[in-house]
């Protein structure tokens, strides 16, 4: 009989991804953390429980829909709270043509569930989708955890379970990611998912539990104040400027900086919902009033007086699109609101995803490659790092000619 799970922390809002192999079991877990979690309809629940355990799967089915109809960069999430936390999962899939999913996911998560078939894993050798998700959790700066997934089917070998944890423990050394925590499951029982149960030999954690306790990131509004301009809007005397407060926090009579001018401004009003606010923190919609006058458009970011502006930059860059990078092309980089012409002056080394190895300097990027790139841009851009600011250290490139979205970066080195 399963007992209950003993979840311990706070009120937290934990942003985690999946990812796995196809038929690793992925789908059968995010609805096995739904049903036991207590998120589903009554009749949902029931028909699972009844008659229909491979139901499980079959509650991500409109996920796979928008795959089948060419979604091929947008991931779709799902939300369920427990008393503990609210967690909210990004769904990529597990094909390798759908990296670039992967990326995107990984952009808006602080961790990263492997899911691993154990019956798959022969003689310590797991598949090469298992070894590209970890590479590709670990350069977005994921926490992994790893869910061995269908260990009923091997009668809870405990043997079977340890070759899955050093095979794994190898291939986390290989990339420098330390300790990785690894969990006993059957997502389609449910054993130790959110209930704990069936090894007798396990003594962990839950994979609910490790969840829950993995590394809390630094809470959005710790962080130095960015607020890209989206709007100017004129009063009869007054402008007032609107946009959204990405990181930090704001109030009346705060010293900022405006744009890559570093305008010194003072803060007179803050206003959410057409009212005036004593502070807004990261999340909220703002309308900020300054003393005095000032030169204000949108692209420019409103900003603690820490920031910096550079126009030459080092990131990784996940290619999008189905036209190759080419070295020396000019492209559109949109960073918050600001839109600027880029250029790639160097294509440094492509990382080689399956063992994280680095390729010799690369002259063009083909669909889902990443590759570490040298860009110089036309205007100045925030040179907040990725690893500090993922909200205000990513990007994105555009084609100037067919306007779509041809590559997502992340700011690795600025250079003055």
């Amino acid at each position: 009989m399963l007992q209950h799970s003993r979840l311990s922390a706070g009120p937290r809002q934990i942003r985690f991804m999946t990812a796995g192999s196809v038929d690793d079991g992925k789908s059968t877990l995010i609805g096995r953390l739904l049903l036991d979690s207590g998120v589903l309809m009554r009749d949902q629940a029931a028909s699972i429980h009844d008659n229909n355990p491979e139901g499980l799967a079959e509650l991500t089915d409109g996920l796979e829909a928008e795959r089948a109809q060419g979604i091929t960069i947008d991931v779709a999430y799902r939300y369920f709270e427990t008393p503990e936390a609210s967690f909210l999962i990004a769904d990529a899939p597990g094909h390798e043509q759908y990296t670039r999913n992967m990326v995107t996911a990984a952009s808006n998560s602080d961790v990263a569930v492997i899911v691993i078939d154990a019956t798959g894993v022969r003689s310590g050798l797991l598949k090469p989708q298992t070894r590209r998700h970890a590479a590709i959790a670990a350069l977005m700066g994921l926490d992994l955890i790893v869910a061995v997934n269908k260990m009923d089917l091997l009668g809870w070998s405990e043997e079977r379970f340890r070759d899955v944890e050093t095979a794994f423990g190898d291939l986390a050394a290989s990339l420098k990611i330390g300790a990785v925590t690894c969990v006993p499951i059957s997502a389609r029982s449910g054993a130790n998912v959110v209930f704990a149960g069936a090894a007798p030999w396990w003594r962990g954690s839950t994979l609910t539990e490790v969840i829950n306790q993995s590394r809390a990131p630094r809470a959005q509004t710790e962080r130095a104040l960015r607020i890209p301009v989206q709007a100017v809007l004129r009063d009869v005397q007054t402008r007032y400027y609107a946009g959204r407060v990405e990181q930090g926090a704001v109030r009346p009579g705060d010293q900022v900086v405006i744009g890559p001018r570093r305008q010194a401004a003072t803060v007179a009003t803050v206003r959410v919902g057409g009212r005036s606010v004593p502070a807004a923190k990261a999340g909220a919609a703002v309308t900020i009033e300054f003393t005095g006058e000032h030169d204000v458009t949108r692209g420019d970011v409103i900003a603690s007086a820490d920031v910096d502006y550079v126009r030459t930059f080092a990131a990784d860059l996940c290619w999008l699109d189905e036209a190759p990078l080419v070295k020396g092309r000019r492209y559109v980089l949109r960073q918050g609101t600001l839109e600027t012409q880029a250029l790639i002056e160097e294509i440094s080394f492509i990382h080689d995803i399956a063992d994280f190895s680095r390729s010799a300097a690369a002259s063009a990027l083909a669909l889902n490659d990443i590759a570490r790139v040298r860009i110089a841009t036309r205007d100045p851009v925030l040179a907040d790092l990725y690893a500090d600011s993922v909200g205000t250290g990513a990007f994105a490139l555009f084609d100037p000619q067919s306007n779509q979205t041809c590559g997502a970066g992340m700011i690795w080195e600025v250079f003055p």
